[in-house]
């Protein structure tokens, strides 16, 4: 019998740095205060980033509910990008580089693509081994972009997937299919609604 399991990826609330186009991987920065947002969302579990920004989130989405943070659904690490934007790094060589084949180069003192990746397949391993039918994660573009290239419906690479700041994604599929590493067999964008009293 499959077990199914949905599991939903949402992409924290909006920071100054991100309005700012700046590289934030691992640097640890607050949200811009959100109103109170209402959702239908019932999980068994929230998982979340352990950086601020996405565990302030998960606390304004989920207030009443027990979250486990794990470094494992952070950004990729930016290194010696963080803080920057294109702007101030489009004439260094190996900003350059890494930005025409991120995959091949590695941003200085920062995290290869192949250790960011295994890192979520660890992340989504624990998620699966889980006893749940519906898990929410609170994370980051990039971990998102990650997910929906490798198992979305949908074959497209990483960067033509896009989630907003404060949306998100249901995947749904069976357990037996999330550990073999199967594509998902739908999904459905989640969008929130600021509350009327709120």
């Amino acid at each position: 019998m499959a077990h199914h399991l949905a599991i939903t990826y949402i992409r924290h609330f909006v920071t100054k740095e991100n309005e700012a186009k700046q590289y934030i991987g691992w640097t640890n920065v607050p949200i811009i205060q959100e109103p109170h947002m209402s959702h239908q969302l019932e999980a068994d579990i929230v998982m979340t980033s352990d950086l601020l920004r996405c565990r302030q989130t998960a606390r304004l989405l989920f207030p009443n509910v027990v979250i486990e943070c794990s470094y494992r659904w952070r950004e990729l690490n930016f290194g010696d990008f963080e803080g920057k934007t294109y702007e101030q790094l489009k004439t260094v060589e190996t900003y350059r580089r890494w930005l025409a084949d991120p995959i091949r180069y590695v941003p200085p003192n920062g995290e290869a693509f192949t250790e960011f990746q295994t890192r979520i397949e660890q992340a989504i391993s624990n998620a699966v081994s889980r006893s749940a039918s519906h898990i929410v994660v609170v994370t980051h573009g990039g971990v998102i972009r990650y997910v929906l290239s490798q198992y979305a419906p949908d074959v497209r690479p990483f960067w033509e997937w896009h989630v907003p700041f404060g949306e998100g994604v249901t995947l749904y599929n069976t357990k037996e299919r999330w550990k073999e590493r199967k594509r998902c067999i739908s999904l459905a964008a989640v969008r929130f609604k600021e509350s009327e009293n709120g």
